[in-house]
């Protein structure tokens, strides 16, 4: 998808800022959050602070989150700072996981690890019951990637989720399917994407002792 659009159009200094929302209540909870709209905890506003920190001395052009609060929320500092308004899109939401949205992530639900140890050992063919297909949900993040790349002028930042993320990364470096290379993308982590005809990409520490620290490629443990 990339290679297509750089043949159309001309890559000079554009860049995609990538970050994953903030801790939530939800994830302070360890529960599972998919496309519930939990808020941020006050760890989470920290992070966006030090998100717009990494942030200051870039042009941004736009900023695009989904529609979920805690994306919102950890986008607006950077968004407050540069001046831009937020693009809160529906098709940037998280995968959404059906019966197992707000069901406890610990193990101490019996009932929900069935169901994930199910899916572990089928993972193209188990469906969670009500969740939204492997699938349908690659097709919808693609789809407003392309959207997205098509308005790309200079750099942008995109706040979303965990396995929104890693979607997006593996069309933008060329992974193939986003099933293909596992990715764990990190919100202690700002990926900086620098669209050529050799894609490469940079990870930048957010907070903590190495705050701002940019390392050459992709860094996800």
């Amino acid at each position: 998808m990339l290679k297509e659009f750089l043949k159309k159009n001309n890559p000079a200094l554009k860049r995609i800022f990538l970050a994953r929302h903030g801790e939530s209540v939800a994830n302070q909870q360890k529960l599972v959050s998919g496309q519930l709209d939990a808020p941020l905890t006050e760890k989470g506003r920290n992070q966006a602070q030090w998100l717009c920190d990494a942030l200051r001395n870039e042009a941004l052009s736009a900023i695009y989150t989904s529609s979920l609060s805690r994306t919102i929320e950890t986008a607006r500092p950077t968004a407050e700072y540069h001046g831009i308004g937020i693009k809160a899109v529906d098709n940037l939401k998280e995968i959404h996981f059906g019966v197992l949205q707000g069901r406890p992530t610990d193990g101490s639900d019996s009932d929900a690890q069935a169901l994930w140890q199910a899916k572990a050992t089928d993972k193209e063919a188990f469906y969670i019951p009500d969740s939204e297909g492997n699938c349908a949900f690659e097709n919808r993040v693609t789809e407003c990637l392309e959207s997205v790349l098509q308005d790309l002028q200079g750099a942008i930042l995109i706040v979303a989720h965990r396995n929104t993320n890693e979607v997006i990364l593996s069309k933008l470096l060329d992974f193939g399917s986003s099933t293909d290379k596992v990715i764990n993308v990190k919100n202690k982590y700002l990926y900086e994407i620098e669209l050529s005809d050799t894609p490469s990409i940079n990870t930048i520490r957010l907070g903590g002792e190495f705050h701002g620290k940019k390392y050459v490629g992709l860094k996800d443990e």
